[in-house]
């Protein structure tokens, strides 16, 4: 480990803190932690002895390790419990984080010392309940719930999210949250709604992440583009430009790749909220604003690829019970004389044939990143992502689904459904009235043509795509639809924003109604107005039939 880097990268912008100095004012806990969901909290705690700081015994004001339970003054006194961080930090193998959370005895506020804050975090409330309790002696727990429920009450504000049923039982942090825009990450911060998140450091994608998906010639142009700020606009690629383009598209890329991979990891559902979409962007090339496809770059980054069955009709050998080879259709002193061979080969060389009625699964990803077999993308973007098409058309582990304009540039028919072994695996539904198409009509065609292939497909991640750009569909909308796809059984659950993101300034509000919805804390399962309503636009019933018509082909559920 690099120490001095290590260090560094806590130190850089640090502002001594004294009595002196300090001179207080409104504190603003910081929910966007990412060090909570590292941190291996100290549950054990049973009673609190003699409220003394261990190195120096001051009993002035003292801070306890929500890591190791150990007592430490604080920066007023001695400045013990930051001793007692960097220690850690510096002998720390796992997440060069050391023992970096700790509560005051005083207030119980809880302070982490990378983020140089006071933070806020729904992980750890039931841990400030039970110091609280051994500070105060045993509270009641029926009050305790009470208050908890008061509390959840009054966190949300938008008038829209009031309308929906509020659940007031979350306990524990159930959505990865990644927030590249500094608008929405001030208007999250001002909610509670971050405090019910784990969070993730931002990074870049790596030279070797892009290259996985898109051709070496178009990544080391626009790379040397973003290094020399050079504008690409004019040429083949036809990319909209500005001095930060091609930076923030390797920021989105990577913030992608990461959610995803955590999400499986975690074991919990994901919100990417990014600046560059990417859903138009080729292998080769990308489409105005979309520059490396964030959303197959992550897909990619988890997915196991099949190898494909061996068509020989003539295999040479096959493995029977008793782990000898016996050869098709050869005599027996042939049989023999393979037989031998496989006797007197070491068994660390011997390359054991596939059987050709068996479609088996290869990993060659060596750092025991998790990986899945059946990827389900819900675009409900206003705009065609032609660059996921493109990529996945061909296969049968990622089924793209897209409801988009018909009149759009990249549109795609609904005769499109895929090509060889992706054939049946597209589903395109073009709408010329998707100005029109309210959240009626939208739930129509959840209920008729997405659900019923989720449940055939048994996808085990289902990324949204979202860019909230569709006047007539309401938040509570896409709440509905969220909440549905969450309960999917045995998927994962990614909302990423893409597509047009031009007025998504003036959509704060849907991103909050979304993310109350996938952490689990509004609910609209039940509402009456969300089954299924006979008036619907003509242009949408016209458009399921016409994709149940030719998908009934390949799936069941549509005969």
């Amino acid at each position: 480990m690099n120490v001095e880097a290590n260090l560094d990268n806590y130190f850089d912008d640090d502002v001594e803190l004294t009595p002196e100095t300090d001179q207080g004012g409104v504190i603003i806990p910081k929910q966007t932690c990412e060090h909570v969901q590292y941190v291996e909290l100290f549950e054990k705690l049973k009673h609190i002895n003699n409220k003394q700081c261990i190195d120096c015994g001051s009993t002035n004001e003292n801070w306890l390790c929500l890591s190791c339970g150990k007592l430490h003054c604080s920066r007023y006194i001695n400045n013990h419990g930051e001793e007692h961080w960097l220690f850690t930090l510096l002998t720390d193998g796992n997440y060069n984080i050391g023992h970096c959370l700790t509560i005051s005895l005083q207030d119980l506020s809880i302070w982490c010392y990378p983020c140089k804050s006071y933070i806020k975090n729904i992980r750890l409330n039931p841990l400030i309940k039970h110091i609280e309790s051994i500070k105060f002696g045993l509270l009641s727990t029926d009050e305790n719930e009470n208050e908890n429920e008061n509390e959840n009450e009054n966190e949300i504000h938008s008038d829209t999210i009031n309308k929906l049923i509020v659940k007031n039982n979350i306990q524990n942090p159930s959505t990865i949250i990644a927030i590249q825009d500094l608008l929405l990450s001030d208007v999250l911060e001002k909610t509670d709604l971050l405090s019910y998140c784990y969070t993730i450091k931002i990074r870049s994608a790596s030279i070797d992440e892009l290259v996985c998906l898109h051709s070496s010639d178009y990544v080391n142009m626009i790379v040397s583009a973003e290094k020399n700020q050079l504008n690409i606009s004019n040429n083949y690629f036809n990319i909209e430009y500005n001095e930060t383009t091609f930076s923030n598209a390797r920021l989105s890329a990577g913030i992608t790749i990461d959610v995803i991979q955590n999400v499986l990891d975690k074991h919990i559902n994901g919100f990417i909220l990014i600046t560059s979409p990417g859903h138009c962007a080729l292998r080769d090339h990308g489409n105005k604003t979309s520059v490396y496809n964030n959303i197959a770059l992550g897909i990619n980054s988890i997915l196991m690829k099949k190898s494909k069955p061996n068509k020989q009709t003539n295999s040479l050998t096959l493995i029977d019970s008793r782990n000898r080879f016996d050869v098709q259709g050869a005599t027996r002193i042939e049989n023999a004389i393979c037989h031998m061979i496989h006797v007197l080969t070491p068994a660390s060389i011997i390359d054991y044939p596939i059987d050709s009625k068996i479609s088996t699964i290869i990993d060659n990803n060596n750092n025991n990143k998790i990986q899945i077999e059946r990827v389900l993308i819900i675009d409900l973007t206003s705009e065609h992502g032609c660059g996921i098409q493109s990529i996945y058309y061909e296969s049968d582990q990622v089924f793209y689904i897209s409801i988009h304009n018909e009149n759009h540039k990249h549109k795609s028919n609904y005769f499109e459904c895929g090509k060889n072994d992706g054939l049946g695996y597209t589903m395109n539904i073009p709408l010329s009235s998707i100005d029109k198409i309210n959240d009626t009509d939208y739930i129509y065609i959840i209920n008729e043509l997405i659900l019923p292939i989720t449940k055939i497909f048994k996808p085990e991640l289902i990324i949204v795509c979202v860019d909230f750009h569709i006047q007539q569909l309401t938040e509570q909308c896409y709440a509905w639809i969220i909440e549905q796809l969450s309960m999917i059984s045995s998927s994962k659950l990614v909302v990423a924003l893409d597509g047009d993101l031009s007025c998504i300034s003036s959509r704060t509000s849907y991103v909050q109604t979304v993310l109350s919805a996938l952490i689990g804390k509004l609910s609209l399962i039940n509402n009456d107005k969300w089954k299924n309503n006979t008036d619907i636009n003509s242009d949408v019933r016209q458009k399921i039939d016409l994709v149940k018509q030719e998908h009934k082909k390949y799936w069941s559920c549509f005969e």
